[in-house]
Formats: C-alpha cells, structure tokens, sequence
C-alpha cells in the first residue's frame, strides 16, 4: 500500500505536533521542579505547600487537556 503525498505531509505535522507538545510538558515539569528545589533551599522552614500544590494540578491541568 502505498501513500498519498497529502497522508504522509499530514502525519508529519501530526508527529511534529506531538514533539512539540511533549517537548513543552516536559519544560514545564523541569521548571516546576527547580521552583520547587529553589523555594525549598532558599526558605527551608517555610515550605508553601498551597502554591506548590496549584503549580502541580496546573500541570495537570495541561497534561490532561493534552491527551484530551
């Protein structure tokens, strides 16, 4: 079987796409993750566990909106 030029452009926007998002999850975990490291270092007896807790359900947030 073989594909048309117009399949093939479209799976790889698709895939390109998909990269993309990834790649942006990914970015957004990291920084949230050395926001939290950071917090912790420079306040170690004043831990915000509200603001790290709205940090981590709006990644969520964006996870599952993406797989949606």
């Amino acid at each position: 079987m073989r594909l048309k030029g117009s399949y093939t452009v479209e799976a790889s926007m698709i895939i390109s796409f998909s990269f993309l998002v990834f790649g942006m999850a990914v970015c957004i975990g990291f920084e949230l993750f050395k926001s939290t490291v950071e917090y912790v270092s420079y306040k170690p007896d004043t831990f915000d566990a509200v603001q790290a807790f709205r940090l981590k359900e709006g990644v969520v947030g964006i996870f599952n909106a993406i797989r949606n």
